[in-house]
């Protein structure tokens, strides 16, 4: 079995490395904030024009790397990744970081893309909005021992920092992680759905999950479920295409959340929160 180690750091120990920030979605805009007030350079683009207060603003990917020593990537998918870097072309001695949700199989394609010259670690995270602004996230990093060291300290700013093993294990561990999280949500609200048909009430069936296994997810929930989803976190047009990208043929659990989610998302529902999943089946 693959071990793994937790690295613990401070976000001081890097002050003054220039970075390029690539992604101001809801997950990027508030990483490239802690990154700013951590003391680095940074330097920050997006398809659609946005600032991050504190850092310089790019109108191209390539003029954002310019001088970057990492250039970090928080994307909606592995086109769009390798898209944005293929443009970007980061200059050699750099390091990029991978942190979008894309794959072990297009990190390798990463790999074949970007120069020999360019350093490669894919890092991408577990949480959502609230710990990416608190810099609470779980960061899953994968590369070479000594690429990760280049960039520890940069990605302590966002949370603590696992070290999942060489270069694709991180993006790998990211979507076996959430073949397991997203499919789990998916299954309570088809319970949720089939209790109603047979008279057992939404909250009724919440209760007795919480003194299950299932309770601290059951308790997570019991507010979209009671009251309706949330401001988005997590768009569930983003966990259909995680489930999408983690298929396997023994994954038959994962795959059929994957349907339920591409079904809800059809239907208009793509850029809620995952939550909705708990009313959609009402529809």
């Amino acid at each position: 079995m693959q071990s793994t180690r937790l690295w613990h750091t401070s976000a001081l120990d890097t002050v003054g490395t220039v970075i390029a920030f690539l992604g101001l979605g809801r997950m990027g805009a508030p990483m490239a904030r802690r990154l700013v007030a951590a003391g680095h350079k940074v330097t920050v683009w997006n398809r659609t024009p946005r600032t991050v207060p504190g850092a310089d603003t790019a109108e191209t990917a390539a003029r954002a790397v310019a001088d970057a020593d990492v250039v970090i990537t928080m994307l909606r998918d592995p086109g769009a990744v390798e898209k944005v870097l293929t443009a970007a072309r980061p200059r050699p001695g750099s390091l990029v970081v991978e942190m979008s949700t894309i794959g072990p199989e297009a990190v390798s394609r990463l790999r074949e893309l970007l120069p020999e010259e360019v350093a490669l670690v894919d890092a991408p995270v577990l949480g959502s909005v609230q710990p990416a602004a608190e810099g609470t996230l779980l960061v899953l990093a994968g590369g070479a021992p000594a690429d990760l060291d280049r960039c520890r300290d940069v990605l302590g700013v966002f949370g603590t920092v696992r070290d999942a093993g060489p270069l694709g294990a991180g993006a790998a561990m990211k979507l076996a992680v959430m073949s397991v999280i997203v499919p789990a949500q998916v299954m309570i609200a088809e319970a949720l759905a089939y209790g109603e048909t047979k008279g057992v009430g939404r909250a009724a069936l919440l209760d007795v999950l919480s003194g299950t296994p299932l309770g601290p997810l059951a308790d997570r929930v019991r507010p979209a479920v009671l009251d309706g989803p949330p401001e988005t976190r997590y768009a569930l047009g983003l966990a259909a295409k995680d489930l999408a990208l983690a298929a396997h043929e023994v994954q038959t659990i994962a795959a059929a959340a994957r349907d339920r989610l591409t079904a809800a998302a059809e239907a208009g529902l793509a850029g809620s929160d995952l939550t909705a999943i708990f009313t959609a089946l009402d529809r």
